[in-house]
């Protein structure tokens, strides 16, 4: 009868850290801190990126309201091309 009554305690004590760290995660915003990535101060969006090789790849950012194609090299970054977002429904 003690072993039930100790397993059942340790599943209460479970549940409630379970249902702290849920809370916490959930409440963080509103005491600023800042466990889930929201949106950054730049207005940064990866798009897609494509691998072409051993630390090569081109990629697709939107920034505010460009959107840029940027090659990364092993020690290089360079602007490949940038555009204006324009909106599908205007």
């Amino acid at each position: 009868m003690d072993t039930y009554i100790a397993v059942i305690k340790v599943v209460f004590i479970l549940l409630g850290i379970v249902s702290g760290i849920a809370l916490l995660y959930r409440y963080a915003g509103k005491f600023k801190l800042n466990l889930r990535p929201g949106k950054s101060e730049y207005n940064l969006k990866k798009q897609d990126s494509i691998y072409l090789g051993y630390k090569k790849y081109v990629s697709v950012v939107e920034v505010n309201e460009h959107v840029l194609v940027i090659g990364v090299g092993e020690k290089d970054l360079t602007l490949l091309a940038k555009w204006k977002k324009v909106d599908k429904g205007a």
